[in-house]
C-alpha cells in the first residue's frame, strides 16, 4: 500500500528541509512526498529547489489558496492509498508510517491513525493530548494535522472544507471522517514533532476568528452536533459549574484553562442560541408523544 506524505508550504522554506528529510527517511519504503507551494511571497533558494528534484518527490506551485485548498490539490496529485499531511515546519519519526500502516492493514474500519507528540523549537516538551473519545472531539480537537487517513475517505467527505478560511480545517476534516463511523487509533508513542515558533498561525488567531471557526464547524457538521446536543449541553454545564468553583484542583484548573475560551466561543455562537429552541422542541415532542392518538 503506497503512502503519500503531503507538505503544503507558504514561506516556511527555512524549515522545509527538516520536514522533507523526515518524510524521505521513513522505514516504510513505499512512500512518496508531494510538496505544494501555496503562493509563497518568498522564493525558495536554488539549492532547496535542487533538493526537491528527487525521484520520490512531486513539487508544484499554486496561487495562494489557503491550507485546505493546498492540501486538497496535493492529495489530488498523490498516488498513494494512504495520506499523511505534514506541515513544512514540522517533522515525523522514521517509523511513523510503518507503525500506522499496520492498523489500516489489520482493521478495515480504521479511518484515522495518529500518535503521541512533542513540541520543539521555541518550546521543547511533551505535547499532552487526551485519549481519543467521541463525542468529546466535537468540543475540542486533539488530533493534530499529521495523522494518516485513506484517500478514498477523503474523496467520500469531499476533502478539506475550504470555508475554514481562518484555520481549524483539521478539526473540521476529522469530524467528517468520524461521521463515516470510522475508528480512530492512537499510537502510544511519540512519532510527531510540532514546531513552536513566534509567528505560528494559531498564535495569530483573534477571539472573534476563533468564534467564527467554531460556529462554522457546527454549521458544517450540523447533524452530528444535533445528534449529540444533549451531551454538548451537559458537558458545558459541567464546565460552567467548575468555573464557578473558587478552589478547583490543579488538574481541573488545567482543563479549564484549555476549555474556557471554547466555552466563550460556544456561548457567543449561533449554535449555542439554538439551546432554548431545542429544549422547547423536546418538550413539545414529549407532550405530543404523551397525548398522541392510540392505536385502534
Amino acid at each position: 500500500m503506497k503512502v503519500s506524505i503531503i507538505i503544503p508550504c507558504f514561506n516556511h522554506w527555512q524549515y522545509l528541509p527538516e520536514a522533507l528529510d523526515s518524510a524521505l527517511n521513513q522505514t516504510y519504503s513505499d512512500c512518496e512526498v508531494v510538496i505544494v507551494d501555496d503562493g509563497s511571497t518568498i522564493a525558495p533558494s536554488d539549492e532547496l529547489l535542487k533538493s526537491l528534484q528527487h525521484e520520490r518527490v512531486k513539487f508544484f506551485r499554486i496561487e495562494n489558496s489557503g491550507p485546505s485548498a493546498a492540501r486538497n490539490q496535493a492529495i489530488e496529485k498523490a498516488s498513494g492509498q494512504l495520506i499523511l499531511p505534514l506541515d513544512a515546519d514540522d517533522k515525523i519519526a522514521p517509523t511513523y508510517v510503518e507503525k500506522a500502516l499496520k492498523f489500516f492493514l489489520d482493521q478495515p474500519d480504521v479511518g484515522i491513525v495518529y500518535c503521541d507528540a512533542e513540541y520543539f523549537g521555541n518550546r521543547n516538551q511533551e505535547w499532552e493530548l487526551p485519549p481519543y473519545n467521541f463525542p468529546d472531539i466535537l468540543l475540542d480537537n486533539y488530533i493534530f494535522s499529521a495523522a494518516l487517513f485513506k484517500k478514498d475517505d477523503w474523496k467520500r467527505v469531499g476533502g478539506y472544507n475550504v470555508n475554514m478560511i481562518h484555520g481549524w480545517e483539521d478539526h473540521d476534516f476529522w469530524l467528517s471522517i468520524v461521521n463515516l463511523k470510522k475508528a480512530v487509533v492512537r499510537i502510544p508513542e511519540t512519532l510527531f514533532f510540532y514546531r513552536q515558533v513566534d509567528d505560528s498561525r494559531t498564535n495569530r488567531f483573534k477571539a472573534e476568528q476563533k468564534m467564527e471557526m467554531f460556529e462554522q464547524i457546527a454549521k458544517n457538521h450540523r447533524q452530528l452536533f444535533v445528534e449529540n446536543f444533549d451531551f454538548i449541553m451537559h458537558r458545558f454545564a459541567e464546565l460552567r459549574q467548575l468555573l464557578d468553583d473558587d478552589t478547583p484542583e490543579m488538574e481541573v484548573k488545567r482543563e479549564l484553562q484549555n476549555l474556557k475560551e471554547r466555552i466563550r466561543q460556544m456561548e457567543a455562537s449561533g449554535f449555542w442560541k439554538l439551546r432554548n429552541r431545542w429544549q422547547k422542541v423536546k418538550r413539545v415532542l414529549k407532550v405530543s408523544a404523551k397525548h398522541g392518538s392510540k392505536d385502534k
